[in-house]
């Protein structure tokens, strides 16, 4: 685990030149640009001549379900014609499928009432037809006399009543209020119906005909893109009459071929070493196994250049929290086979990789304090088994897993104090976590330690921790009396942190808590099901795996949000807050967009 070391330098060319040295620097790919003038215009992410159209005709195509084989090659391209297409595809389709919507909706509105047309009036005398649909309950206050009706339709609810007057019936003579049917006869609807069907199936081809383009769309996007991350960096440039200067900060052991490449472009270089007012952005820098830990850490917090690098020991107690909140052997292998069930689906960007990876690590670690604790689907392995032998650790046993929880807490501020104390250049930055170190060493000790040696070792542990942080509160030179009431402040106020060491390591409980919980929750689903199956005869083994299946899935889902919230919390929450002592900004290299499909 490190933060490169970066080097700042100056590129400076002759103007007209600059579009060509922005384009290789794009190219190089490993530059973050320093702004030396305030953009005059923010501009769009996608420039006029594509747009945000393109972007949502490319989503459209790669939404779809049916792909065909994309073309690489192209040589009868037009991407303004295949983006107006593709969206004239989209409202079309989308329009269709509203179209095939509603006549569903009306032709089970109108088949109750049957086939039928509507006559001239002459030919019935200049009566009208008036519908109503009554509930069978309201029957009896329909008065049949003086009026002509039929009931055309009968459901277990409802009547369907057809009444023939010249006008509408007055709101008093019927229960209800009269029903619109429409002027379009059933037959009418389904041949509509049919017709936006087979519109609908043709839609659907020309979209599925149109997803050849997407690779080729996909990459005019990506140099549209990196078009305009060009105009915007030349706008960021210092010009001077015929003379720019274009500024970024490069990785220290790139020198070379940054030299290298300015030779090539006829433009000088001009290195410079960081100074103590710089402030650096913070490229990590891990081995690829470890790589996801980067992207935990960025998730929450970059670390500051001149800090160190936590990505490995987040990565690592990041897996380990996880399958201690999970803790069931039987799930981990379950999402372990899924994992690799859907593993394609990872293998299209680095990120994807490194996420596969992470990924499986996560349910290896669940799989195993599964085993330890016996939990498989909830079902515990019969005594005298392999499987029990193997059962090391008991969820029920509050006052063990208490220690072991509190214990894992400790040592992971510990570890996060000494990291802190090595990496710090200042006497107070060194001691104060070691002082740290010793009051949390100190206090576990005196919790674990009861009627041994260590009840004695653990206060005298925290007494000593206490003086330290105290004596070493702050770097304030003592020359006179007002400057020593202060570091005394300072020594008081840094032992208020005490406080915080007692909470921090408090919150590691939530591990042995979400555990017990989802253990216990498992349990109760299978005697559920169980007493579900006894219940009922026959069907009550349906009923009971129905309920297996939705019990555990949703354990399953509460357990794997509860790893994540609470295993990612438990590092960038108590262990940076002990661990860091300066917030960076990530380092973002200059360099062309990569085309994912």
């Amino acid at each position: 685990m490190t933060i490169v070391p970066l080097v700042k330098v100056n590129l400076v060319g002759i103007l007209d030149d600059k579009e060509k040295v922005l384009e290789a620097a794009q190219t190089f790919g490993t530059l973050h640009l320093i702004p030396l003038t305030s953009a005059q215009k923010e501009l769009e992410a996608v420039p006029a001549g594509l747009g945000r159209e393109a972007v949502e005709a490319l989503r459209w195509l790669m939404d779809c379900p049916a792909q065909r084989r994309p073309v690489t090659e192209p040589d009868d391209f037009h991407l303004e014609e295949v983006v107006d297409r593709t969206l004239k595809n989209r409202k079309a389709l989308k329009d269709c499928q509203d179209l095939l919507a509603k006549l569903d909706r009306r032709i089970q509105d109108v088949e109750p009432w049957g086939d039928f047309n509507f006559s001239e009036l002459e030919e019935i005398g200049h009566n009208r037809l008036w519908f109503y649909v009554v509930p069978h309950g309201k029957l009896n206050a329909v008065d049949p006399s003086e009026k002509v009706l039929e009931v055309v339709h009968q459901d277990r609810y409802r009547s369907y009543i057809v009444i023939l007057s010249p006008e509408e019936p007055a709101t008093t003579a019927m229960p209800v209020p009269r029903t619109h049917v429409g002027s379009a006869s059933l037959s009418q609807l389904k041949r509509a119906h049919e017709r936006a069907a087979i519109d609908l199936e043709e839609l659907e081809l020309e979209r599925q005909s149109l997803t050849k383009w997407r690779y080729v769309l996909a990459q005019n996007l990506a140099a549209a893109r990196d078009l305009s991350a060009r105009q915007r960096a030349a706008l960021e440039t210092a010009d001077s009459e015929r003379i720019f200067m274009l500024q970024a900060w490069a990785r220290r052991d790139q020198v070379a071929e940054i030299q290298e490449l300015s030779a090539k472009l006829g433009i000088a270089a001009v290195f410079e070493d960081l100074s103590e007012e710089d402030k650096p952005p913070t490229l990590l820098e891990n081995a690829t196994a470890l790589e996801a830990g980067e992207d935990l850490v960025e998730f929450y917090q970059t670390p500051g250049y001149r800090d160190w690098d936590p990505s490995s020991v987040v990565y690592v107690s990041f897996i380990i929290f996880f399958g201690m909140i999970m803790t069931d052997a039987g799930y981990g292998l379950l999402l372990l086979a899924l994992l690799f069930l859907f593993r394609k689906r990872f293998t299209g960007s680095e990120l994807g990789r490194r996420m596969f990876r992470m990924f499986a690590w996560l349910m290896v670690s669940t799989t195993a304090f599964g085993v330890a604790t016996g939990s498989y689907f909830g079902v515990s392995p019969p005594d005298g088994s392999f499987l029990a032998h193997l059962k090391v650790l008991h969820l029920k046993d509050v006052d063990t897993m208490m220690k072991i929880t509190l214990t894992i807490g400790v040592v992971h501020i510990v570890l996060a104090n000494l990291l802190r104390a090595f990496h710090e250049k200042t006497r107070s930055g060194r001691y104060q976590p070691i002082g740290w170190s010793l009051v949390a060493f100190g206090g576990l000790a005196t919790f674990l330690g009861q009627g041994t040696i260590f009840a004695t070792v653990g206060p005298a542990s925290i007494i000593l921790g206490l003086l330290t942080v105290g004596f070493f509160g702050s770097d304030r030179k003592v020359d006179s009396v007002k400057s020593g009431g202060l570091r005394i402040f300072d020594g008081l106020a840094a032992l208020a942190r005490i406080v915080n060491i007692f909470s921090d390591v408090l919150s590691y409980m939530r591990l042995f808590a979400l555990g017990l919980a989802a253990a216990s929750l498992a349990e109760t689903i299978n005697s559920l099901s169980g007493q579900l199956n006894h219940a009922v005869p026959g069907i009550g083994l349906l009923i009971a795996l129905l309920v297996l299946s939705i019990g555990h899935a949703i354990n399953i889902g509460l357990g794997v949000i509860a790893g994540f919230v609470h295993g990612l919390r438990l590092n960038v929450i108590e262990f940076f807050n002990w661990g860091l002592k300066d917030e960076g900004k990530p380092f973002r290299p200059f360099k062309k967009e990569e085309t994912r499909l």
